[in-house]
């Protein structure tokens, strides 16, 4: 049995992360479980998951070091979890979810809490560098989301497309087919969009145009403030859910 962990607190920002849970948990056959760490009560939490109508399992402790026991079950295969507590609240990420990312492999989707999650995903939104080693871990979600019907859009930032031929205007196709074929195997529904920029700025572009449910990041690991600016900028500013998965 596979499980989609919701790891929810006592505000309202535990409603958006049960939904998240929900249509995560829809898309790759698996059950949604929701857990609270309790700190400051969990009337919220529980009338949150009885409302989604998800079993609630608490626990009592330090909040990364319990979560972090849960999500290294056997059978739990990705955690779900809130950005911050507080709706309008500040933009970064909070200290939970960076910390949870940091200490596990497996996929960490974090919502942010004024975000709308869909019941069901439709569209899944994958950043991608070049670099051999970050295709290889996003393949994975490329993957799931395939076996799961979803359509995926891949974009891909560069300073510039290679050249390939001697023709200018058969360069940038040349290039998606050579990129298609090399890092997204066996996905009929992908499309590669090449942007050419910031790559924070370009992806969250592209977040507004394509209007995913998911937004698919790499994320490193070990944890380094110097690491992952690309993707921490995408954490904080983007409006829908970001899925973390571990880069070594």
């Amino acid at each position: 049995m596979k499980t989609i962990i919701a790891a929810i607190d006592n505000s309202a920002a535990a409603r958006p992360v049960l939904v998240m849970t929900q249509a995560v948990a829809t898309a790759l056959a698996a059950t949604p479980q929701a857990v609270h760490v309790i700190e400051d009560g969990a009337q919220t939490a529980r009338a949150s998951a009885e409302a989604a109508g998800a079993a609630l399992r608490t626990l009592s402790g330090d909040p990364v070091e319990q979560l972090a026991r849960v999500v290294a079950e056997e059978d739990v295969v990705a955690l779900v979890l809130g950005a911050r507590g507080r709706v309008g609240g500040p933009r970064p990420a909070g200290h939970l979810a960076l910390a949870l990312a940091g200490r596990t492999d497996k996929p960490v989707v974090v919502v942010p809490p004024d975000a709308r999650p869909p019941k069901l995903l439709r569209r899944v939104l994958v950043a991608m560098e070049g670099s051999p080693g970050k295709a290889r871990t996003l393949r994975r979600t490329i993957q799931l989301s395939t076996d799961a019907g979803l359509e995926i859009v891949v974009v891909h930032v560069d300073e510039e497309i290679p050249s390939f031929t001697d023709q200018i205007q058969h360069e940038t196709t040349a290039y998606a087919r050579e990129f298609l074929a090399r890092h997204v195997l066996d996905a009929p529904r992908a499309r590669l969009e090449l942007r050419i920029g910031i790559p924070a700025a370009e992806v969250l572009t592209a977040v507004e145009e394509f209007h995913p449910d998911l937004v698919a990041v790499g994320w490193p690991q070990p944890d380094d403030p110097s690491r992952g600016a690309v993707a921490r900028e995408i954490l904080d500013r983007s409006p829908v859910p970001v899925l973390l998965l571990a880069v070594a």
